[in-house]
């Protein structure tokens, strides 16, 4: 049977996708764990020809082998398979890498670039994902997956993971449930959707903070004063005072007072004398009472109301005080 030029030319494409079927057959079934063993390998030939071969893959954009890693039982495979994934330009190598902000899928990495601990202090790996994601333009489905992780966790650890992995993303959908974590009974997890938050400027985070003042559980009005140190919004001040005098628990009224200095600046110092001078005070307050105005005017002297008093008067005016 002969066959014309025509016929020919559609052989060829026939043989082309054959090949092709079969190069990404081949792929589909590479053992990267293997490629990665051996890329480690004391054999210098071994070790160059694994390393070839997984450069190889990712230059074609080959999404599946690595995405079969991250179902290894051995985490420097899923780590090693994450970091692939991470410089594959192929769109499709987001898939997996979102796959892997489930809450079941999560494991210890040493990779630390959000928080001010050794870069060998081991977290949870959905924090560098998120990052890896980030960096690769996004995805809508990140932001779903960990809205819906949060409050399912086995514990504040994994909770607070969940929120620093939010603000990873830098997706300002992520901004409602980082409000949210804002009220979290873990001060650890407060500070990690406040960062996730600022990290944005996102609006109104004073506003649900001061709504925490008002919750029934003590941890969380606490943690909300605890937070409103960083803010200088209208009404915060006032809010943090009102804490400090009224509230039902102590834990809260020092946390507020803890607070006042930095959030309200000059205007807090008078109330908080008053407080070091109140012989009814508590004398906790009392003692948080001298912190607060060694914070505020770097000055020391101690349970003295009197000097206080006079050391202000000398130097108020220093301070912008429109008292």
């Amino acid at each position: 049977m002969r066959f014309g030029s025509k016929g020919r030319g559609t052989a060829a494409v026939v043989l082309a996708a054959v090949l092709l079927s079969l190069w990404s057959s081949c792929a589909s079934e590479v053992d990267v764990e293997q490629l990665f063993i051996r890329s480690n390998s004391n054999d210098y030939e071994e070790r160059v020809e694994a390393r070839k071969k997984l450069a190889e893959l990712v230059d074609k954009g080959e999404v599946q082998p690595f995405a079969r890693g991250l179902k290894s039982k051995n985490n420097e495979t899923r780590v090693q398979s994450i970091l692939h994934l991470y410089i594959i330009r192929n769109p499709e190598s987001k898939k997996p890498l979102v796959d892997e902000l489930e809450i079941s899928r999560r494991f210890n990495v040493f990779y630390n670039p959000i928080r001010l601990v050794p870069a060998s202090t081991p977290v949870d790996s959905r924090i560098m994902i998120a990052h890896i994601l980030k960096s690769k333009g996004g995805d809508p489905r990140a932001v779903e997956i960990l809205a819906r992780t949060y409050g399912q966790e086995p514990d504040a650890a994994a909770r607070k993971a969940t929120v620093y992995a939010l603000g990873a993303l830098q997706d300002s959908s992520a901004i409602p449930a980082l409000q949210k974590a804002l009220r979290d009974e873990e001060a650890e997890v407060v500070r990690a959707a406040l960062e996730g938050l600022n990290q944005q400027n996102a609006p109104g985070t004073s506003a649900v903070l001061l709504k925490g003042l008002s919750e029934p559980d003590e941890r969380i009005r606490a943690n909300s004063a605890e937070a409103l140190a960083d803010f200088h919004d209208p009404g915060v001040g006032e809010a943090l005072l009102h804490a400090v005098q009224k509230d039902s628990s102590m834990k809260v009224r020092v946390a507020a007072l803890g607070a006042l200095p930095n959030a309200w600046g000059p205007s807090s110092f008078s109330p908080i004398l008053e407080l070091l001078r109140d012989p009814h005070a508590a004398p906790e307050l009392r003692k948080n009472a001298i912190n607060a105005l060694r914070s505020l005017t770097a000055q020391d002297f101690g349970s003295d109301a009197p000097k206080w008093a006079r050391w202000w008067e000398q130097n108020k005016a220093v301070f912008g005080n429109r008292e």
